[in-house]
């Protein structure tokens, strides 16, 4: 994928065709989260805020669709959505179909930091991904205690699919999956894992990361490429440690 920081040269409204894959549209979108807002001038023409490209998955659909960071959404499949909150921008993107074509306005990307901070200022926004969805079901339902063959004592986390047992996983585990998504898809806004904590959790505190570490998972598996990678499938197992 071409660089976010040498891409952005301002142009005006074209069309984006994308296609849909295993790994959906291939892009992310922020804006306002409510719908309205005040005129703003983009390359020099006035238009009601629109929802923005965000992030782009590197050698995607939507990077072979034509799209850049920072690309102003004007229209989706010819209908207007200027103005339009961001959910309604989203639900028009995913209920597209295998052929997506998106109006955008492209922007150098001193103008795109410069439109960000004033959507911001003027009210929340809100960022999702158009990725295609997984109905993977993935679970943690339970965590005990082990001890290695040192003799220290850890937590790992009994990951389920489909309600049988795959694999454990200590927390260690689920941190170096995090990070190999984040290198491998630098431009995905993953979830944050729970913090480390440096001292002994109380069953209390343990059950609450265990949760914790569950929605994670469940996130991360929602997206179906990301579902299909070598990453989590390796992650996922069918061995018990």
């Amino acid at each position: 994928m071409s660089d976010p920081e040498l891409d952005g040269e301002a142009r005006e409204a074209h069309v984006c065709v994308i296609r849909r894959t295993h790994q959906g549209y291939g892009f992310n979108i922020r804006g306002q989260v409510a719908a309205g807002g005040v005129l703003r001038p983009i390359n020099g023409e006035l238009y009601m805020p629109m929802q923005y490209v965000s992030a782009l998955v590197e050698d995607g659909p939507g990077v072979a669709g034509g799209l850049q960071i920072g690309d102003r959404v004007l229209e989706v499949n010819g209908q207007s959505v200027e103005g339009m909150s961001h959910g309604d921008v989203v639900e028009h993107i995913r209920t597209s179909g295998e052929v997506l074509k998106l109006s955008v306005i492209s922007v150098t990307q001193e103008e795109a930091k410069h439109l960000e901070m004033d959507t911001r200022a003027a009210q929340p926004t809100e960022s999702q991904d158009v990725f295609e969805r997984s109905s993977m079901p993935i679970s943690i339902p339970s965590f005990t205690e082990a001890t290695s063959p040192s003799g220290d004592t850890f937590v790992h986390y009994s990951i389920c699919l489909n309600n049988k047992h795959m694999s454990f996983r200590r927390y260690k585990e689920f941190d170096a999956l995090a990070k190999a998504l984040r290198e491998s898809y630098k431009h995905i806004n993953f979830p944050k894992l729970p913090m480390k904590w440096p001292f002994t959790l109380t069953p209390q505190k343990l059950e609450q990361r265990r949760r914790q570490l569950e929605i994670w998972l469940e996130t991360i598996c929602s997206v179906k490429f990301l579902s299909e990678t070598d990453e989590v499938i390796e992650f996922i197992g069918s061995r018990t440690q």
